[in-house]
C-alpha cells in the first residue's frame, strides 16, 4: 500500500513555550517596566523582547513546543488506485497518533507520499508521540536523497537544495494540477474558532494537492479531487 500523509498543527500557548523554553515571562516583563524611562535600556529591553517574538514564531514548526490536531492520509493500492481517505482531528492528540499507527499497521505502507515530510510532518510525528508515550507501529526510514520509503515531493522537486525549497500552492500551479484555497496560517484561527471539521477537510486537500504533484512528478495523471476525495471518514477524537 501507498499512503499521501498531511498534518495540521497548532502551536502552545506562550506561557507553555515560556516554561518548556525555560524563559521567565514575568521576569521579561518586569525588566521592560523597569527600562521605560532608561532610553538605552528601552533599546535592549525591545530587542530582547523582539527576539524572543521570532523565536516563539520559530516554535510553531517544533513537535518540541507545538501539538497535532489532526493528519490526512489518503491511502491507495501499490498501482496506485484510492481505496480510502481519513483524517483524523481533535483536541486529543495523544489518541489522534495512536488511532493513526494502528491504522497503518493494518495497511503497512511501502511508500509515503508527503511534500516536506522529510523535514516537517514525520519527524513531528515522531516528536509528538515520544511526548505521549505512543510506540509507532512501524519504523519509517527518514534517510534524504532518496525517494523510498518517503517521497517528499518538496525535496525531489528542488532536487535536495534548500534554496529551492517551494510551497505546495507555488508547485501545484507550476504542475497546473488542482490547488487549494487558504493557508496553514489559517489552521490555528480555524482552530481557536472552534471550526474543527473544516481543519480536517481542508487537511485532506492538502493531501490531494500533495498526490496531485507526486503524480505529475512521476509522469502519471491524477485523478480529480472529486475522485479522491468522494467519501472521506472525518474522524474527530475529543
Amino acid at each position: 500500500m501507498k499512503v499521501v500523509l498531511d498534518i495540521e498543527t497548532v502551536q502552545a500557548p506562550r506561557e507553555e513555550w515560556a516554561r518548556l523554553a525555560g524563559i521567565d515571562l514575568v521576569a521579561m516583563e518586569s525588566c521592560e517596566g523597569d527600562s521605560a524611562n532608561d532610553l538605552f535600556s528601552h533599546v535592549d529591553m525591545q530587542e530582547c523582547m523582539q527576539k524572543e517574538d521570532d523565536l516563539y514564531e520559530r516554535s510553531s514548526f517544533d513537535g518540541t513546543y507545538s501539538r497535532i490536531v489532526c493528519i490526512g492520509m489518503l491511502i491507495f493500492s501499490p498501482s496506485m488506485e484510492p481505496k480510502a481517505a481519513v483524517s483524523w482531528y481533535g483536541s486529543n492528540e495523544q489518541e489522534l497518533l495512536c488511532q493513526f499507527w494502528a491504522r497503518l499497521a493494518e495497511i503497512h505502507p511501502t511508500l509515503f507520499i508527503t511534500h516536506n515530510g522529510l523535514g516537517f510532518d514525520l519527524p513531528f510525528i515522531k516528536k509528538r508521540s515520544i511526548v505521549h508515550r505512543v510506540k509507532p507501529s512501524m519504523e519509517i526510514n527518514l534517510a534524504k536523497f532518496r525517494t523510498e520509503p518517503v517521497y517528499d515531493t518538496m525535496a525531489v522537486w528542488s532536487n535536495w537544495d534548500m534554496r529551492g525549497w517551494i510551497k505546495l500552492d507555488i508547485l501545484a500551479r507550476a504542475l497546473n494540477v488542482e490547488t487549494k484555497s487558504g493557508s496553514g496560517k489559517q489552521v490555528a484561527e480555524m482552530w481557536a474558532a472552534g471550526h474543527r471539521q473544516e481543519i480536517a477537510e481542508y487537511c485532506l486537500q492538502d493531501t490531494y494537492v500533495t498526490y496531485a504533484c507526486y503524480n505529475r512528478m512521476t509522469f502519471r495523471e491524477p485523478l480529480t479531487s472529486q475522485d479522491i476525495l468522494r467519501s472521506p471518514q472525518l474522524i474527530e477524537i475529543s
